[in-house]
């Protein structure tokens, strides 16, 4: 091809990429209803369907299984290709596949939804997710609880990006301080059309998310002084490295996060608290303790908490005159210390995705050690909390931007 050929293509390449970008915004401002913008189409599953095991919910893996139009992203090559399929590739990535659930757990996932009475959460559709998160960044920031949710979000919205992993900043010093976090930093972005992101810092414990004890700067300010846009979406957490011995630290971490946000909403409202995630060790309430610290390794025994139970509604209950199913029902310490200061002091919006995991010992994953009991397979628990993070938006008046 000569090099007028060439010029030619990519002109023309850079015109059909200018019209795709002005006919999604064109779509995005129309008042045709939040999934009218939506850049794809998804065939609704009816509940008759799941039931039945005819068809695959979105959130576990259904975008690999429609049958009205191909999932080109599907069919790519690459790790998170192959990961969002929620099957193992038979390939030796065994941090990878130790993630992922077997078919019988994913059928009793589901079939523990089907028993609830929050039955949209098996036909949801990306496109539901979809108008909350165009036009913004969204940032998960926190441990690898929430690197889970971030996993189960980028699964869900797999045919919306280019599969690549891009820096979130080209401002080098930002960058530069991100990397530098204890606890490994790993600042990296999802792009999506209409310049949507979804990007993810790893912070583990709270001191590095305000006063930056232990980093030049804490993760938030960052972030808000060199690289985000005051539509964007904050969530946060951070919960499981702060042991039992370390709960005045813990209650000192929200309390900077709570008055950091009551200092910076007029400009960046949108900032919203995860909840801290159930564990089931073999404890009575099913935390990991800090003396097993160095003495204790997998593979572990993963236990219900006695007495606790969840009904049709998602709520919890405890059984009479069980003092550690009480405790437990009500959020364990972390959670009850987070509502009682983000939510009640700071009026801080919480995504409360506590009750979903509360109950479900029988979820969790192996790792290189063999059974754990903090983190959930994929896809499982993760997966409903993008519905819950998806409700909570919608709670709280969360608008596309134009």
């Amino acid at each position: 091809m000569s090099r007028r050929s060439n010029r030619r293509a990519g002109v023309a390449c850079s015109l059909l990429l200018i019209w795709l970008n002005q006919t999604l915004i064109s779509a995005a401002s129309s008042d045709e209803g939040p999934t009218a913008t939506c850049p794809f189409t998804y065939e609704q599953h009816s509940l008759g369907d799941i039931r039945s095991g005819a068809k695959r919910p979105y959130l576990f893996g259904g975008i690999y299984n429609q049958t009205k139009r191909d999932c080109i992203n599907c069919k790519r090559e690459g790790l998170w290709a192959n990961f969002c399929s929620f099957t193992s590739t038979g390939k030796a990535v065994p941090f990878w596949d130790n993630q992922l659930c077997s078919s019988q757990t994913v059928d009793a996932v589901i079939s523990r939804v089907l028993k609830q009475n929050n039955h949209d959460l098996l036909s949801m559709t990306p496109c539901e997710l979809w108008p909350y998160m165009r036009g913004r960044t969204t940032w998960v920031i926190g441990d690898s609880m929430s690197k889970d949710l971030f996993k189960a979000i980028k699964c869900f919205m797999l045919e919306f990006q280019d599969l690549a992993t891009y820096h979130a900043s080209n401002n080098y010093t930002a960058m530069h301080l991100l990397d530098s976090i204890p606890g490994y930093g790993e600042p990296h972005c999802v792009h999506m059309p209409q310049r949507t992101r979804l990007c993810q810092v790893h912070g583990i414990q709270g001191d590095l998310f305000i006063e930056g004890n232990r980093t030049k700067v804490g993760i938030l300010p960052l972030l808000q002084e060199s690289m985000a846009h005051p539509y964007d979406i904050f969530i946060v957490n951070f919960g499981l490295w702060h042991g039992e011995t370390k709960q005045p630290e813990y209650k000192e971490n929200l309390h900077q996060l709570g008055k950091f946000y009551t200092d910076t909403k007029d400009k960046f409202p949108n900032l919203f608290w995860l909840e801290t995630p159930k564990q089931h060790f073999d404890s009575a309430d099913g935390d990991y303790k800090v003396p097993w610290i160095g003495t204790r390794k997998g593979p572990f025994t993963c236990q219900p908490v006695q007495g606790l139970s969840m009904d049709g509604d998602g709520a919890l209950h405890a059984e009479s005159g069980n003092a550690v199913a009480e405790y437990v029902m009500q959020g364990s310490w972390r959670n009850i210390m987070a509502r009682d200061i983000l939510v009640k002091k700071y009026k801080l919006p919480l995504i409360p995705v506590y009750n979903s995991s509360a109950t479900a010992w029988q979820f969790h994953r192996v790792n290189f050690d063999g059974q754990e009991c903090s983190h959930y397979c994929h896809p499982s628990i993760p997966q409903l909390w993008v519905w819950v993070l998806q409700q909570t938006l919608q709670k709280y008046g969360i608008r596309p931007i134009a």
